[in-house]
Order: C-alpha cells, then sequence, then structure tokens
C-alpha cells in the first residue's frame, strides 16, 4: 500500500479533495460555508504544478478562487512524508503580513481557512505563469528585482523581532533540511545526477571527500534550524514568483519561520546564479535589498542551495548539460568556502574537483 493510499484508508472521514471530484469538492466547501446563496461550482482543475499540495482553480457562476489542500504526503513526491499542519503555517503568514502592504500587495488575498480539513482559500491572481522561464532564455528585469527586493527586506524588517514560537514550523524545517543539507550529498540516496549530466555523480563523491566543504554544509544546516531574527518566506525562488499584470507576485510561504534573513537572500542570488542571469542582475539586486546583512552567510545559505538543485530531489527544468552542472558545483563549492559574495558571478576557474 502506498503512502497515499495509506493515509486516505486511515483517515476515512477526511475530505480529501481530487480535481475531478466536482461533487465533493461542492459538499466540502458548502459544509464550511465558503459558497454563497445560490452559488455552484462550474469547473475545477489543477492550478499549475504545485509541489507541496494538492492547488485547485475552482471555478464558480460568481468567481474564481484557489482551494489548497496539505496532505500527509509531498504531492509531487507522494512517496515522500510531509507535516499535515503545514496549512496553518502558511495561513498565519499571511494574516502576519496584511500590516505589510508591500508584501501583502505582492500575494493573493487568503479568503477563508480551515485547519481540521487542511484548506486556504486564496484569491484567484489569474492563468499566471511562473518564473521558472529564467532557468531557460528569459532575464529578470530591474522593476522585478525592485519589486521582490522591497517584498523581501519589508517583510524582514517588519518582523524583526524575538522569534515567534508560532512560526517555528520545526516539522516543515526538518523536512526542508534534509533536502537541502543531508540528501544531495548522501552516498546511499538513490538519485542518478548522471541523468543530468555525465560523470556529476564523480564531481558528488568528490564534494563529499572534501572535509573543509562538508564542516562548512554541516555548520549552515545547524544555523538553518536555529531561530533567527526574521520572518522568512522559506522557499523565495522563480517557481514562487508569478508573472502578472499588476506586477510580481510572491505564493507559496508554507516553508516560512522565523530564522537567518540571509536564508531568504541567498536563496534569490543561488537561483539568480542557476539561471545564469547577468552579473548586472546581481548587483541590482544586493543594491535593491535594502536591509542589513552578512555577505558571507548569504554567500554560504546560496552555495548550499546550487548544490542541493544540482544534486538533490527537488531538480530544476534545466536542459541536460555537458559540464554545465560541474562547474556550477565547484563555483558552489568555492562560494561556501570562501564567503566571498562576488564568486557566484565572477568565478571562472573550475580546477578543485577535476
Amino acid at each position: 500500500m502506498t503512502l497515499r493510499e495509506s493515509h486516505i484508508a486511515d483517515n476515512p472521514e477526511f475530505p480529501w479533495l481530487e480535481a475531478a471530484d466536482v461533487d465533493g469538492i461542492s459538499t466540502c466547501l458548502n459544509a464550511l460555508g465558503w459558497l454563497e446563496s445560490g452559488e455552484r461550482i462550474v469547473t475545477c482543475d489543477k492550478a499549475g504544478e504545485g509541489n507541496m499540495n494538492l492547488t485547485l482553480r475552482v471555478v464558480t457562476n460568481l468567481r474564481s478562487v484557489i482551494l489548497k489542500q496539505a496532505r500527509p504526503w509531498v504531492e509531487k513526491y507522494d512517496t515522500i512524508p510531509a507535516p499535515w499542519d503545514r496549512c496553518l503555517f502558511e495561513q498565519r503568514f499571511y494574516e502576519r503580513v496584511q500590516v505589510l502592504p508591500a508584501v501583502a500587495d505582492h500575494m493573493p488575498k487568503l479568503l477563508a481557512a480551515d485547519g481540521d480539513a487542511k484548506l486556504l482559500l486564496l484569491e484567484d491572481l489569474g492563468e499566471a505563469a511562473d518564473y521558472t522561464d529564467l532557468y531557460a532564455d528569459a532575464a529578470l528585469h530591474e522593476p522585478e528585482i525592485a519589486a521582490l527586493a522591497k517584498y523581501l527586506s519589508t517583510l524582514h524588517a517588519g518582523t524583526r523581532s524575538e522569534p515567534d514560537p508560532a512560526f517555528a514550523n520545526r516539522e516543515m524545517r526538518a523536512l526542508n533540511y534534509e533536502h537541502i543539507f543531508v540528501i544531495p550529498l548522501a552516498t546511499d540516496n538513490g538519485l542518478d545526477v548522471d541523468a543530468f549530466e555525465p560523470g556529476l555523480s564523480e564531481m558528488a563523491d568528490k564534494l563529499r571527500d572534501d572535509a573543509e566543504y562538508m564542516e562548512w554544509v554541516r555548520k549552515m544546516g545547524d544555523r538553518y534550524l536555529a531561530d533567527g531574527p526574521c520572518l522568512l518566506h522559506g522557499d523565495f525562488f522563480p517557481g514562487s514568483w508569478l508573472y502578472h499584470d499588476g506586477g510580481v507576485k510572491v505564493i507559496d510561504p508554507e516553508f516560512c519561520f522565523y530564522g537567518d534573513p540571509e536564508f531568504d537572500l541567498g536563496v534569490w542570488l543561488a537561483h539568480i546564479c542557476l539561471a545564469d542571469q547577468d552579473e548586472s542582475v546581481f548587483k541590482e539586486l544586493i543594491g535593491a535589498y535594502s536591509g542589513v546583512f552578512d555577505s558571507a552567510l548569504t554567500v554560504r545559505y546560496a552555495a548550499v542551495e546550487i548544490m542541493r538543485r544540482l544534486l538533490g530531489v527537488a531538480q530544476l527544468p534545466i536542459p541536460v548539460s555537458d559540464g554545465t552542472r560541474s562547474r556550477l558545483l565547484e563555483k558552489s563549492r568555492h562560494a561556501m568556502i570562501t564567503g566571498e559574495i562576488e564568486v557566484l558571478w565572477s568565478f571562472d576557474s573550475y580546477s578543485h574537483l577535476r
């Protein structure tokens, strides 16, 4: 029996939603009081390729909304267990940032939430594509950089305080910790990275044999698990940004927690590197972020994010390559060891791991 089948069998009264089950969705929404009098569902389809959660676009005779349900597995990889109450932290994030217009205005509105059904009802931003085209040949432009930097700066500055236990999100952090800091560098992780680039497994082995590098990864993992001074989005990468007529929008804050602001900033920089953006984009990004940050800490978070996206489960839509991923691994290793942020756009020596 699969993880999905097991949970469904053990929880027969839970409203397990599926896109094709319009009647079941209608029954659930009516029971919650989320449909108005005379409102009926016309269509229901998946809204994008959600990784963590079931995300549906529900179109009624009156409106269109997004319905997001957390299940005790990762929706895209349903062999991986995941915290079932993660929707509670996402709900709290939406509620917390309402007093921060520069953040809230760049996110969908939270319309309703129910902890028992693990459901969020969100504003539908329309058929908006995410920014994963950056990994192909698209570019991030100055107005988008400015908006994203203002979002992060405001989020971090506006929540700076003693860590809020309501946002500890320990189980989600533990899940993310395994997939960022542990699984990609484990020798028995079962991942065939050579399918993405011939010889990449040899590069991974050389990283594992690099004691100094591995010690830095361990230190960064410890920092990630420790509480920090600011509320973070927790997964600030192009898959969490949407193109929109009203400007770039940010979604999916279920990995939020109180931690180092450098983690959000480092993840952003890592994906600018993975998307092979121009040097000017890095410099505009760093200049646009108005918060105080530790440059070495930021680049080390960026380094480990680059590594896990190349060697871990959460692969990016980057074409199969011949040497590109190996060069990026060497760049991330050098960034981790030196803590020099310029490495992300200027490093051009790939001798250490060869």
